[in-house]
């Protein structure tokens, strides 16, 4: 099951941004919407994307994962999120 999931993530000292887009590539589709913020459209589980992005930032840095439920929506944010976030609905990703 196809699953859209908000990802904050501070890498870490050492980090690289390319270590990270690395990870967040293995999503089918993602949007980079803030410096440590992405929205990515996945069919694994929070439990995975844990394991895959906790190397990036134990011990120092955070992580949080949180499952979107896009039943229910509002906000501000740049056209371009929402036109991805359509694109995405109809599986054009």
């Amino acid at each position: 099951m196809t699953s859209f999931y908000h990802i904050y993530l501070r890498a870490k000292k050492g980090v690289t941004a390319a270590q990270i887009e690395e990870k967040i590539n293995l999503s089918l589709d993602w949007y980079k919407y803030a410096p440590c913020c992405w929205v990515v459209k996945s069919t694994s589980e929070v439990e995975k994307w844990q394991t895959r992005l906790r190397p990036l930032v134990d011990p120092d840095g955070v992580l949080l994962i949180l499952k979107i439920d896009t039943s229910e929506r509002q906000g501000w944010i740049a056209k371009g999120f929402w036109d991805w976030y359509k694109k995405s609905q109809n599986g054009e990703s």
